[in-house]
């Protein structure tokens, strides 16, 4: 080291000028690039936080108040994985439920209630928990019921759209389920139930409903009390709904449907034409002289050639038909058929229905129809655009209902910002990851 200073010159060279101004300025600059990256920091933090915390606050969503009317949305908002679920955000009562999304490249599906009192979207948590199975829902908007698609269940779980919450209905054993009908007073479901010849599960396929539909014996649920009465006389039963005074219902068996009472005792018989089905739910018409029919999806369930696409569960809705009446007794004429329908989802008045309709492309509609005139008032469209599986596909909707109580009162609002609640847990991990990183790359940039 003495060496080298030794070579050293005695007068160091004088310095550039405006050379320590310099030095000053870049001192200052990295000074402010060092507490803005402190700053930067500090906002990406505050940043994580109001994502996880924020929207994920409970107690900040309240279940919408009942109106003094029921509403529909003009346009039923489009698919979106910002939807929060029943049990994190109550809705309230609703007037839809449907299955939405598609499966071409992978599977991307939701199960949706859309509110009745507000422009409210939440994903029914229960069925997806269950993987999707058919579903009810309540006359009156406020429950949803569910059973279980993929293998034998031995309860049934109805989930409370006002309050989150869930009840379990013991079916007494393990058995295959398919959910027909619920009665206008709520007090009472139908369903049929049959053993499975494979008690495991069935992964992604939907046998349930075909193996039950050709063996399955009818039995009645009391909501109230959990009391379950079997029909064994009524097997294997495929559709069936309840008479307006809810104490009567058909059930369709073969081509046949048969008038019983809460208790399981016949009275009376309409026979059905070949190739069409009990419209299932809402097919006894509100003045209980008339049965509504539809043409089947396939060839029908009690053939033994059928799959698991038997009914209207299983299949998006497309299929354009007609609804045909059959009189209850010999003493009223029925009114003439209402032609291009894909399903029959309730009515207003004696005279009036509401429909599921499509168009040429495909896109689906809920429509208001005068029986006799024919006469057709548009009351809502899905949102059917490209916006399914990351935007590479259409969304389709299935295994749809409405509250078939609030129909008569029912009135149409403008759709609106569809308000969806928190944002689901697995979206806010995402985006705090996200923000995490990008805080992290700026605060490395602004250490250089």
């Amino acid at each position: 080291m003495r060496e080298l200073f030794a070579t050293l010159p005695d007068d160091p060279p004088p310095l550039p000028p405006g050379y320590l101004d310099g030095v000053l300025t870049r001192a200052r600059r990295s000074v402010r690039r060092r507490r803005l990256g402190v700053a930067s920091v500090w906002v990406v933090a505050v940043l994580v936080l109001a994502v996880l915390i924020v929207p994920g606050v409970q107690g900040s969503v309240q279940p919408a108040a009942p109106s003094t009317r029921p509403s529909l949305p003009d346009r039923l908002a489009g698919y979106s994985l910002l939807t929060s679920t029943v049990a994190k955000a109550p809705p309230g009562r609703a007037i839809a439920l449907y299955g939405y999304g598609n499966g071409e490249t992978f599977n991307m599906f939701q199960s949706l209630v859309v509110g009745a009192d507000g422009n409210t979207y939440r994903r029914v948590d229960a069925s997806e928990q269950r993987n999707r199975p058919s579903a009810l829902l309540a006359p009156d908007g406020t429950h949803v019921l569910l059973g279980d698609d993929r293998g034998a269940t031995d309860n049934l779980i109805l989930e409370d759209l006002t309050t989150g919450g869930r009840r379990s209905l013991p079916l007494g054993e393990a058995v295959g389920v398919r959910l027909l009908a619920w009665s206008p007073d709520g007090g009472h479901v139908a369903y049929s139930a049959a053993p499975l010849s494979n008690s495991g599960e069935f992964g992604s396929v939907n046998v349930v409903e075909a193996e039950v539909a050709r063996t399955g014996t009818l039995w009645l649920l009391d909501l109230a009390t959990g009391r379950r009465t079997e029909v064994p006389t009524i097997k294997p039963a495929w559709t069936a709904a309840f008479a307006p005074d809810s104490r009567r219902l058909a059930v369709q068996v073969g081509q046949t449907a048969h008038l019983i009472d809460l208790d399981g005792r016949e009275y009376g018989k309409v026979q059905i034409p070949a190739g069409r089905e009990l419209a299932a739910e809402v097919g006894w018409s509100p003045d209980g002289r008339f049965l509504a029919t539809e043409q089947w999806i396939t060839d029908g369930p009690f053939n033994g050639t059928t799959g698991g696409d038997t009914g209207r569960h299983g299949t998006f809705l497309w299929k354009v038909g007609d609804v045909d009446f059959l009189p209850v007794t010999d003493a009223f004429t029925p009114p003439a058929a209402v032609q291009d329908v894909v399903q029959l989802l309730g009515w207003r008045s004696a005279d009036t229905m509401v429909v599921a309709t499509g168009d040429s492309a495909g896109h689906l509609s809920l429509t208001e129809v005068q029986l006799g005139t024919g006469a057709r008032r548009t009351l809502s469209r899905f949102d059917t655009g490209r916006t399914c599986e990351l935007g590479m596909q259409n969304c389709e909707v299935f295994d749809l209902h409405l509250a078939a109580g609030l129909l008569p009162e029912l009135t149409v609002r403008d759709a609106g910002r569809p308000q969806r609640g928190p944002w689901p847990t697995p979206v806010n991990v995402v985006v705090a990851v996200a923000v995490l990183g990008a805080g992290y790359l700026l605060w490395r940039r602004t250490r250089r």
